[in-house]
């Protein structure tokens, strides 16, 4: 019963995060996205979640981003290069709902940061927020 909860919660926000803070079509600016911050994070960050997390991100994110979240992968375009994701400097927003937002539509502009919406469950995506916080900072 729990897990069906959490699946409905997840989807609710999901829903409602899609329809207030999808940006896959226009260029983000600098600075975050208020609507997207707002969005709490539903998959708790324990272990499994992390580990899972990890596992998605090498599936999805490595090869830009590089094992360790430095921007060093073996597909990382050069211009712009991809962001390091342990540090704390988060160009478009540092919360939880904002890096969900990204992983899920995109940067756009000159950015080869494309949306993984369609690559990844809504669960894969806040498992690799959460294993992003394990290795990076923290909210």
């Amino acid at each position: 019963m729990r897990r069906v909860w959490l699946a409905i919660v997840v989807a609710v926000v999901v829903a409602w995060a899609g329809s207030v803070v999808g940006l896959s079509a226009q260029a983000r600016k600098p600075g975050g996205n208020p609507k997207a911050a707002a969005v709490k994070n539903p998959v708790k960050p324990t272990p499994d979640s992390i580990n899972k997390g990890r596992t998605a991100y090498g599936r999805a994110c490595r090869h830009c981003h590089g094992l360790k979240g430095l921007g060093d992968g073996p597909l990382a375009p050069k211009n712009p290069k991809p962001a390091t994701l342990i540090d704390a400097e988060w160009k478009y927003g540092s919360s939880d709902g904002e890096i969900f937002d990204i992983i899920a539509n995109g940067v756009g502009g000159d950015s080869e940061m494309k949306g993984l919406r369609s690559e990844l469950t809504v669960t894969d995506m806040w498992n690799i927020v959460n294993f992003l916080r394990s290795i990076g900072p923290k909210p």
